[in-house]
């Protein structure tokens, strides 16, 4: 790929993989309408890998936290709440597991193309607008302030989590925002603002990551260059964007407005579908 190609590609990673406009659509929307070139196995290994750290250092005193509550807490209580959020997390990663290994290439097969992409935006839009009647909980801690700082998760439940993890393995369909179905669905389920985002992307980490670690696995097996470059600098170009896009995206869940991005959502699906319709 060019230098510019990259640039873009990258760019595109980082802001929609965290804006809830569908990361995947947008690249296949881009790869078909403007001609950018599909991303190689080890440049998609480091702009996931990219993102993925966006999110560790946008969340590391939360996921600090929770690492230490279970290793070094200050009282069984803690250790037992952080325990339990840990089980709400690999339980609701079950369900996009389950969906990824068992019907991956029937997904690329049946939705990766641009039209399909662009309908499924258009119901992207359609759910972002369910987070607009939800009203905001507050948590039932003290820290009842919306910020990436705290951690209180106090209403994560068992079956709400399940839900929201559903609603990613439904995600993993080309145009349906992971980031914008999760926390919609977390906002459904009573789950106040701040819970439902930060869930929502703790629970993106055991994917990206174990997705980024199979690829690994892959390009080592097909003799694929693990380091490039151009892979390299792309990974580095998400890490930075991704940090800008968490940035907006909390502070739009922090005033409720969430539902906002479903008019974009609009906009470059019913585009999308006039272009694939006319060329083809």
């Amino acid at each position: 790929m060019d230098l510019w190609q990259v640039v873009v590609l990258s760019i595109i990673q980082g802001l929609t993989e965290f804006l809830p406009v569908s990361s995947s659509g947008h690249l296949i929307l881009g790869s078909k309408l403007i001609g950018l070139p599909s991303p190689g196995l080890t440049f998609a290994i480091w702009v996931h890998v990219g993102t993925a750290f966006a999110t560790v250092v946008m969340l590391r005193k939360n996921i600090s936290w929770l690492i230490k509550g279970i290793f070094r807490p200050t009282s069984k209580q803690e250790r037992k709440r952080c325990l339990i959020l840990a089980g709400y997390i690999i339980a609701a990663s079950i369900p996009a597991a389950i969906v990824g290994i068992l019907f991956e290439d029937h997904i690329d097969s049946y939705f990766s193309s641009s039209l399909v992409a662009s309908i499924c935006l258009i119901v992207t839009g359609c759910i972002l607008q369910f987070s607009k009647s939800t009203p905001s909980v507050k948590p039932t801690s003290a820290a009842t302030k919306l910020s990436t700082q705290d951690f209180p998760l106090d209403t994560v439940t068992f079956p709400k989590s399940l839900i929201v993890g559903v609603s990613q393995a439904i995600a993993i369909i080309p145009g349906i925002s992971r980031s914008g179905t999760t926390i919609t669905a977390g906002l459904l389920t009573g789950m106040s603002r701040e819970d439902s985002a930060i869930f929502s992307f703790l629970l993106s980490l055991p994917a990206v990551f174990g997705a980024a670690f199979l690829d690994i696995m892959q390009a080592v097996k097909t003799q694929n260059p693990v380091f490039e470059p151009m892979a390299l600098l792309g990974g580095t170009i998400s890490f930075g964007v991704g940090m800008i896009a968490l940035a907006v995206l909390f502070r739009t869940i922090r005033k409720g407005e969430l539902y906002k991005f479903s008019h974009y959502c609009w906009i470059v699906g019913i585009l999308g579908v006039i272009v694939s319709l006319v060329l083809g």
